[in-house]
């Protein structure tokens, strides 16, 4: 196993200029970088995960045997730098969040996430995100699993979302992509803690509906953090579709997400008017 992630890593590194370009654009030093490529040491879990995002790969996929990877890579390319530039203006966004980073940095870790689904009416959704650090900026992984929460009666409908964390005046941002499908972007808008005690994020989100007529949509939505390090298995155990009143459910939480009085659903669904369909 770690003579084919040599190999691996060797060859992903041939897509690029050179190894010690690599190794500046992902902030570990060319001394540590040499040993994972001679063998004579194995990156740590937070050293993979960088080399995973930067690559575009995942760590299972790193450990295949190298013949198989190969394929992979083939197929899909891994990142280079011959692709289109962004205008200015996004670059000095990213350059902000770059700069916003040390700032960032209290709220990486474990989050549960909660929001009434947009594909499944009257249940929450409970889904795990990741806050972490990778290439001088704040990124962030959630994953999602569409079934009721204890059930095993069926296989779960996985999500898997990419995202980036910006400061922008006093909100948080959180722009991300799923992965899996590939048809679906996401926002979230959050207030900032006002206190130096991080338990619980406030904010509102806005995407697309699961259901057919794929309504853009927004919900309320509460990040309630669960600390730097979680285990990962017994967490996404704890994920799925859950009854507003489910006892797990802090209710405050119920209290926040749920929409004003007035409003009869449980999220603000964008329909499109008769006549523009015609």
């Amino acid at each position: 196993m770690r003579t084919d992630f040599i190999a691996n890593l060797r060859l992903l590194c041939s897509y690029h200029a050179s190894t010690s370009e690599v190794c500046r654009k992902i902030g570990i030093s060319r001394q540590q970088f040499t040993k994972y490529l001679s063998g004579s040491s194995f990156p740590s879990q937070r050293n993979l995960r960088v080399l995973c995002d930067f690559f575009g790969v995942e760590d299972y996929e790193l450990l295949m045997p190298s013949d198989q990877f190969a394929n992979i890579v083939r197929l899909r390319p891994v990142r280079g730098d011959d692709g289109p530039r962004l205008p200015p203006r996004f670059e000095r966004l990213i350059g902000t969040a770059a700069r916003h980073a040390n700032q960032l940095r209290r709220f990486h870790g474990y989050y549960f996430k909660y929001f009434y689904s947009l594909s499944e009416p009257g249940m929450v959704l409970r889904s795990l995100v990741y806050i972490y650090s990778s290439e001088n900026l704040t990124q962030y992984k959630t994953i999602e699993r569409l079934r009721p929460f204890g059930s095993r009666a069926s296989t779960p409908y996985i999500f898997k979302y990419d995202g980036i964390l910006l400061l922008v005046g006093d909100r948080l941002h959180m722009i991300d992509h799923e992965v899996v499908v590939g048809n679906e972007v996401s926002q979230s808008i959050l207030y900032l803690p006002n206190r130096n005690r991080l338990s619980q994020l406030f904010g509102l989100m806005i995407g697309v509906a699961g259901t057919e007529a794929h309504q853009p949509a927004a919900v309320k939505v509460v990040l309630e953090y669960l600390g730097k390090t979680v285990d990962r298995k017994r967490a996404l155990a704890h994920c799925g579709l859950l009854d507003p009143a489910h006892a797990s459910i802090d209710p405050q939480i119920c209290e926040y997400i749920a929409m004003p009085q007035g409003l009869e659903a449980d999220a603000l669904r964008c329909e499109v008017p008769t006549s523009m369909l015609s």
